[in-house]
């Protein structure tokens, strides 16, 4: 039996017996080397876990499907934001229809985190290979593991999207709002992926003023830059559309891409980083949780 599917087992007898707070904590300490306060929460790290345990939102597990937020996206009049969808969703993977579909695509899971097989040329798949892979990811129950329970209830589908051949040089705009209101800025780049050994990226923070939020952390492949990520030219709408897609919640992550002067949609998180932010200082943290209401 994989190893994370006995850790998630002894984590939900762990819930069961002395409660949730005790096994994210346990987890947290285990896996990060940080400390919870989920009694009284202070912290953004403190908040966002509490919201995630006791009072997430009921439209989080459609929100974090990949393809159902979708509907929520268009609901908000923003459908302009969206990659296209050039198949699916499908159940099973023998559904997956590879001759309907165009010469390059991207597959991605509806119900995890880094599921995604990228198709620059369809003549050149190993369909077998690609099978396999999808078949691992149907089988996986994200978030089991990870004290995440919004994951549980998505149902666990593949789709296709419009391949974008540059997506590896697009940087990613990770805005994390509280309350509706964008926060800080998370910019991600430079990502490679190096097989086996995971993804190696480089990161940095601003604020809404895009001025670099200096002390970042590095965690395992996940290098600080050095703050010199221009600022985009599509910034203030994308701060515009952060605030629309985060009405709705005590906390999330809205993620966007900008591309040939366009905005374009990534994903809704609402518990990056299991909720421990890993790599932001304690002092930081402190200082968000500040501006964080839980009432």
């Amino acid at each position: 039996m994989n190893i994370k599917v006995i850790y998630g087992k002894m984590l939900v007898t762990m819930s069961h017996v002395f409660g949730v707070d005790f096994a994210k904590k346990f987890d947290t300490r285990l896996r990060f080397h940080r400390t919870l306060n989920l009694k009284n929460p202070t912290s953004l790290a403190d908040k966002v876990t509490y919201v995630e345990l006791h009072k997430q939102s009921s439209l989080a597990s459609m929100c974090t499907d990949k393809y159902a937020v979708r509907d929520y996206i268009r609901e908000k009049g923003l459908e302009d934001i969206l990659i296209p969808v050039v198949g699916g969703p499908w159940e099973n993977v023998e559904d997956v229809d590879f001759d309907s579909l165009p010469d390059s695509f991207a597959l991605k899971a509806t119900h995890g985190c880094k599921m995604n097989y990228l198709v620059a040329d369809k003549k050149q798949l190993d369909r077998e290979k690609c099978k396999a892979e999808m078949s691992r990811w149907l089988a996986t129950t994200y978030g089991a593991y990870s004290m995440e329970p919004h994951y549980l209830t998505i149902p666990h589908r593949i789709y296709a999207e419009e391949y974008l051949a540059d997506a590896a040089q697009l940087t990613d705009y990770k805005f994390h709002c509280a309350n509706g209101e964008p926060l800080f800025v998370l910019t991600v780049y430079n990502r490679k992926t190096d097989g086996d050994n995971g993804m190696s990226l480089n990161f940095d923070m601003f604020d809404m003023n895009w001025k670099q939020i200096k002390g970042m952390i590095p965690h395992k492949k996940e290098l600080p830059g050095d703050g010199t990520t221009p600022k985009p030219e599509t910034f203030d709408r994308m701060v515009e559309i952060a605030r629309i897609l985060s009405k709705d919640f005590d906390f999330v992550r809205v993620d966007l891409y900008e591309r040939n002067g366009k905005v374009l949609f990534g994903e809704l998180t609402f518990s990056p980083d299991c909720c421990v932010f890993p790599n932001f200082p304690q002092s930081f943290l402190d200082e968000m949780g500040k501006r964080m209401s839980l009432t």
